[in-house]
């Protein structure tokens, strides 16, 4: 879905269902910012690092929580586990580095400690009700651990607390979190397996996410002020010119990429632009940065935006 702010939209399989990868971390930003907001939450709380790491199964996100640790200064080992657990970061630098690095297991640290009735309530205003929030550990592990994922076609919500059931397994039992090293080295999924997973993860639709996107660009009050910052970070100073900030979330997983964009301008409303792409090949996970491009050269250009309609059939 492409809508550029001054007239222009473009709506192409708005309501089918696809996975969206980090691209739904934009609710666990919003619930964050409206939880400091309310001064539920202080940003400035310092969080062990051993309670961060209780929710990274090692591996499973592409590298991101070893980017975050790295970007801090935290010495870590090759996994990216922290070398001393009670080392302690401000609640915050979670909260950005979750969007700027996608780090998944800050993500599920929010989570755990915000409720899925948070999340929700932020989808919820933008008229997404009941999104499927999972743990990205705790898909992770289903993942490592085929024995304990539903069987193919299991109702979203039965996967969900399966996932939830495994992240705290691992963030709680030791003997657990001892073996899963072992099996992913000794029994890594297969790339079937990884595609017949990544597409039985949480998913939404293009108008569901575009209508939340939309509402954090547009909404009033602190809240909102905060999540724009933290999704705009990225792009600070980068952002096409002309606008006044990029906001961006994107996601990927085997055969899926996502892309949520808003761009902000000085002098008319906002314009969004959603990308679900899935059964895509390895080889276009690599383009991101060129589909990244075109979203954006829609949102800024009359002739790429009517490029992209033609191309889709529009």
């Amino acid at each position: 879905m492409f809508d550029d702010g001054a007239g222009h939209r473009l709506v192409h399989q708005p309501v089918t269902p696809r996975p969206l990868a980090s691209a739904i971390k934009v609710a666990h930003a919003a619930a964050y910012a409206r939880a400091v907001a309310q001064r539920r939450l202080d940003p400035d709380e310092p969080i062990r690092v051993g309670d961060w790491d209780a929710r990274y199964p090692y591996l499973g996100d592409g590298g991101s929580h070893l980017q975050s640790y790295s970007l801090l200064g935290i010495p870590h080992d090759a996994y990216g586990m922290a070398t001393n657990p009670d080392q302690t970061v401000p609640l915050h630098r979670m909260a950005e580095l979750m969007i700027e690095v996608s780090d998944g297991a800050a993500a599920d640290y929010l989570r755990a400690r915000l409720g899925d009735a948070a999340l929700r309530a932020e989808a919820a205003r933008a008229g997404w009700f009941d999104p499927d929030v999972r743990m990205f550990g705790g898909e992770t592990l289903l993942l490592l651990f085929p024995e304990f994922c539903p069987p193919p076609g299991a109702p979203a919500r039965i996967r969900r607390a399966a996932g939830d059931r495994l992240s705290d397994r691992f963030a709680h039992d030791p003997a657990f979190r001892a073996q899963v090293l072992p099996r992913a080295t000794t029994q890594p999924p297969t790339l079937d397996r990884q595609l017949a997973w990544a597409a039985a993860s949480g998913r939404g639709t293009a108008r569901q996410l575009a209508a939340m996107h939309h509402e954090i660009a547009t909404a009033q009050g602190k809240a909102a002020g905060l999540t724009r910052q933290i999704l705009g970070a990225q792009y600070a100073g980068h952002q096409p010119p002309g606008t006044t900030a990029m906001l961006f979330k994107g996601g990927s997983y085997p055969g899926i990429v996502t892309l949520g964009i808003d761009l902000l301008w000085p002098d008319r409303r906002p314009g969004t632009a959603v990308l679900l792409l899935s059964d895509i090949s390895p080889a276009d996970t690599e383009h991101v940065v060129v589909l990244l491009g075109l979203c954006t050269g829609a949102l800024t250009t009359p002739a790429t935006f009517a490029d992209l309609a033609g191309a889709l059939g529009h």
